[in-house]
């Protein structure tokens, strides 16, 4: 029985082949980048839900108030980065 294959230039074959080994470490590429989009994810989720757990304990409003006086106090102790002038 005749398949395929044996109607294809064996620089087609040869094609194939490196395409056929360079599947599973591509998809295995994929997986690995997709589970560190997922523990990114869950970390992002977890940051939020902390600080809207916090929001509920504290209140938002004081929660907005202690990031300007911290903001306040950043920026007097580092204005800026280095090299960057105002003048």
């Amino acid at each position: 029985m005749t398949s395929i294959y044996d109607a294809m230039p064996i620089k087609v074959l040869e094609e194939l082949e490196r395409i056929e080994t360079r599947i599973p470490v591509i998809e295995r590429r994929a997986f690995m980048l997709q589970a560190e989009a997922q523990d990114l994810r869950y970390r992002h989720d977890e940051i939020i839900a902390s600080w809207k757990a916090r929001a509920a304990w504290e209140g938002l409003d004081n929660l907005v108030a202690e990031r300007h006086r911290q903001d306040m106090i950043a920026w007097h102790c580092d204005p800026l980065p280095s090299g960057i002038s105002t003048q």
